[in-house]
């Protein structure tokens, strides 16, 4: 978990440094369709079939979904919003994953989780701020990518154990591609692609495969209580990358809205290995 936190932040990094240049549409066209090749390749190399019914299983068309409303949310935020505030309003993403643990997979969430998940989401208003001069709109694509986002890790908890990680990333991928492109005549059209534009997109291709491989073994295989907690080190990866590579310094505002979501994060998973000890 720890590894594809610290990937996600490069590929944001590597988004935000392609985007000067080319569209949102463009940038998830280009790399989801280079992702899909690689976990393609990956999985017959595993002696996998990539065409079978298993994509259409509701399991994976959901996380597919997920996988694409997510990132189209993100990629937009990161185009025309400061990664470091981009960075500290996605913290609110394992407490929407909570809500939807409760709401979709009939898990109990007691008081003092949803509690957490209040306050949580007080920090998102923190760092919005609506109704205030200095609310920057461009900032609720963000709320796009965690709502998706929350949909694909918890269909991910239901992927069958038949069903590999690399099968079930490349037909998230594919979607993807077709949904970029589709954007592309609304965002003006093909943008030329110089090396250092080829470049950056390599950089989000690599940066995304690694991390969504190392996302989906994590919640899979480790104790979703144990390894989800470590959600939270993105923020510290992405602030360096921001304040390093764009010199972004957050307001107090944005600093307070983080502070909030990722306290009530961790005492919500905290919370939720207590009862899982109890049982």
């Amino acid at each position: 978990m720890n590894g594809a936190m610290a990937a996600f932040a490069l590929g944001d990094m590597f988004v935000k440094l392609a985007s000067a240049d080319q569209s949102a549409g463009q940038i998830i066209a280009l790399t989801s369709a280079s992702a899909f090749v690689l976990f393609a390749v990956w999985e017959r190399q595993l002696g996998g079939r990539l065409f079978r019914r298993d994509a259409l299983n509701p399991v994976l068309l959901i996380r597919t979904a997920g996988e694409v409303i997510g990132s189209i949310g993100i990629v937009m935020a990161l185009a025309l919003a400061p990664l470091a505030s981009v960075a500290a309003l996605g913290q609110a993403q394992p407490l929407a994953v909570t809500l939807g643990a409760a709401l979709f997979l009939g898990e109990t969430v007691g008081w003092r989780r949803w509690l957490a998940v209040g306050l949580g989401f007080l920090g998102v208003l923190t760092i919005l701020r609506p109704g205030l001069g200095d609310f920057d709109p461009n900032l609720l694509w963000v709320l796009l990518y965690i709502f998706g986002l929350a949909a694909r890790d918890l269909a991910s908890r239901l992927i069958p154990s038949g069903v590999s990680t690399q099968f079930a990333v490349a037909w998230a991928m594919l979607p993807m591609a077709f949904a970029g492109a589709a954007m592309l005549p609304f965002q003006g059209g093909w943008y030329p692609v110089d090396a250092l534009g080829l470049f950056y997109l390599i950089g989000v291709t690599l940066s995304a495969a690694a991390a969504l491989w190392m996302i989906t073994t994590a919640l899979r295989m480790g104790e979703v209580s144990s390894v989800a907690p470590f959600r939270y080190t993105r923020i510290i990866f992405a602030l360096v990358i921001s304040y390093v590579v764009f010199a972004e310094v957050p307001d107090i505002y944005t600093w307070a809205g983080a502070a909030l979501s990722v306290g009530a994060g961790r005492y919500a998973f905290f919370r939720e290995r207590q009862r899982s000890a109890k049982a």
